[in-house]
């Protein structure tokens, strides 16, 4: 007996519904995971989750540098010392991030610190910084100091493993009252001390609670730092600034056992902008200045140049670094160092060629244009014999000194006679002396003084004799007057 028609399975119809539901559920699957997909990759918290896993997963390394990369990167690098580039990173991610171009993906801040090595460039931390523009050890040749800002995860997640391969340290400006508070965006003060026990982080400050913006008195959003609160007066401005650094400073050396040395201004205002007070800034320096050796700001990007020890402690600047090729980074250090000035490191400069100083020819005054006077002879002084002192006659007219150079001497003059007796010295006739004589005071020619001083004067006679040569001049003594 068979059964009834409303009594019998429908087979058929339960397998098309079974599709049915398979098919639904297939449908649904990858529909219940777009939230997931859209958290993961579309929200700064997201995105922070997805990194951790995939650092741990497959941690970032060093790119293997071609030759060519490499010599370029030889060619770029400039060349200093005494001094160091200050570079900011914001954050190491997904370029998706809310601050843009200067949060740069893991490749190619892993490109920039092989580039870097291959150049020759050093790290060094602001700790060193500090210590060596306050007098300690020096900075060494090619000196660059990393730095990121806020203690945030994905710069120190990615970059530590980054920084271990290629052997260099960096420095992080920290939050410290975001570190007390931790959460995904930022780092807990656990993972910042395991971080510096590393000895490749060097943890400074940012603040503790004032790396924010608020409405300030007059209307608008500025800096909390910078900045005067509604109704607030600059002395109580002046005891929340101090009771805020003073939070900060104790904070990292409470987790670090190191004092804080080094200041990064929030947003990179320091009271020159972005503040409704103009006392503000002298204020902010002054408590700045009380806790910190050095502070940081990034004004006038296209004008930075390397930090040195002649310049403001408190107002040394930072280049932001954006997505650049690693080649890119180097020619804008360059470009630093050489508005720095002259670069300390320079080729050894050329000696000097020795001069040899000639000795100058003291022409004869001429008083006569028709007058001319030949060079003399140099004659070796005459010895003269010891003789009681007696009047020293005046000194002969129009007598040239002695010329001090060896050029060839003109034929010397006749010989004067045989002089007399040194005891009865010859005055001269008046009528011997030339009509146009040199005035005596412009030809007088001192002789050297004697290396012993005696009390025996010595008095060297004049010949009454005067030679005419057939030239037309009159040699007389030892010089020659000749009238043309």
């Amino acid at each position: 007996m068979s059964r009834p028609r409303h009594l019998r399975p429908r087979t058929g119809w339960l397998r098309t519904a079974g599709i049915r539901q398979l098919v639904t559920g297939l449908v649904a699957l990858p529909l219940s995971a777009l939230p997931f997909a859209a958290y993961l990759n579309l929200t700064p918290e997201g995105r922070l989750v997805r990194d951790r896993a995939l650092v741990a997963l497959a941690p970032p390394s060093l790119p293997d540098l071609t030759a060519a990369q490499q010599a370029a990167a030889v060619r770029a690098a400039p060349r200093y010392e005494g001094a160091v580039m200050a570079l900011a990173y914001h954050g190491i991610g997904s370029a998706s991030d809310g601050e843009g171009g200067f949060v740069i993906p893991p490749g190619r801040f892993a490109e920039h610190l092989a580039t870097l090595k291959a150049a020759g460039m050093r790290t060094v931390t602001a700790a060193e910084v500090a210590a060596a523009f306050d007098g300690g050890a020096p900075l060494p040749e090619k000196a660059v100091m990393l730095s990121f800002d806020d203690g945030r995860t994905d710069a120190m997640m990615f970059a530590d493993p980054l920084l271990k391969e290629a052997e260099m340290s960096a420095t992080m400006f920290v939050i410290t009252g975001a570190a007390s508070e931790p959460g995904i965006y930022y780092a807990s003060w656990d993972r910042l001390e395991s971080y510096a026990r590393s000895g490749r982080w060097d943890l400074q400050a940012h603040t503790a609670e004032l790396h924010r913006e608020h409405e300030a008195a007059g209307g608008g959003k500025l800096p909390a730092l910078t900045s005067l609160y509604e109704g607030e007066t600059l002395e109580e401005y002046r005891a929340r600034v101090r009771a805020d650094l003073a939070s900060s400073s104790t904070a990292i050396e409470d987790h670090t056992d190191r004092r804080a040395v080094a200041f990064a201004y929030p947003f990179g205002a320091y009271g020159a902008e972005r503040t409704n007070s103009p006392e503000v800034r002298r204020v902010l320096r002054d408590e700045v200045d009380r806790r910190f050796a050095i502070a940081f700001h990034q004004d006038e990007q296209e004008s930075i140049p390397l930090a040195t020890p002649q310049d403001d402690r408190l107002g040394l600047r930072r280049l932001e670094v954006q997505d650049w090729s690693g080649v890119e980074l180097l020619r804008r250090i360059a470009a630093a160092a050489r508005r720095t000035g002259p670069s300390p490191v320079e080729p050894p400069p050329r000696p000097a060629p020795v001069v040899v100083p000639v000795p100058e020819t003291v022409a004869p005054a001429i008083t006569d244009p028709d007058l001319t006077i030949p060079p003399v002879a140099t004659v070796p002084p005459r010895p003269t014999p010891s003789t009681t002192a007696g009047p020293r006659r005046p000194p002969a007219a129009a007598v040239a000194p002695p010329p001090p150079t060896t050029a060839p001497p003109p034929p010397a003059p006749p010989a004067p006679p045989a002089p007399p007796p040194p005891t009865t010295p010859t005055p001269v006739p008046p009528t011997a002396a030339p009509t146009t004589a040199v005035p005596p005071a412009t030809t007088t020619t001192t002789r050297p003084p004697a290396t012993t001083t005696t009390t025996t004067t010595t008095t060297r006679p004049d010949p009454t004799t005067t030679t005419t040569a057939p030239n037309g001049c009159r040699s007389r003594g030892q010089g020659s007057i000749c009238k043309s």
